[in-house]
């Protein structure tokens, strides 16, 4: 776990984890979450599949239900100081290719936690 540092301090950053079921989160700091080590190593990759989503409701409280209609369970930062809370459960299955890309992604934090039965999440 670690803080913010380099390009991504004080930034809205969104990042993805797998839980012990499979489900993959969505996970957006508010420009101060936590984000594990291997996150930083490859945040050029989660950027670029961020910038994919389909989100018409960006910038508004509403995003979070365009992410889960992507099939994310959706955890927002609670400024300040945290945890992580579950802000949706996914309203739709995740498409094979956006699974796809998410898995592949270097490094890929797997969470010893289930997205279905946690509402906060503190240590990442």
């Amino acid at each position: 776990m670690s803080h913010y540092k380099g390009e991504l301090a004080g930034r809205e950053f969104d990042w993805f984890a797998i839980d012990s079921d499979g489900n993959i989160g969505l996970f957006s700091t508010a420009g101060e979450g936590r984000i594990p080590e291997t996150v930083f190593e490859n945040y050029v990759q989660y950027g670029n599949i961020s910038a994919q989503l389909d989100s018409p409701n960006w910038g508004t409280s509403e995003v979070w239900s365009d992410y889960a209609k992507l099939g994310f369970y959706v955890y927002d930062w609670i400024l300040y100081g945290g945890p992580y809370h579950k802000e949706r459960d996914p309203m739709g299955n995740m498409s094979t290719e956006l699974k796809t890309k998410i898995m592949s992604i270097a490094g890929l934090p797997k969470l010893p936690v289930k997205f279905k039965e946690l509402n906060d999440i503190m240590d990442v």
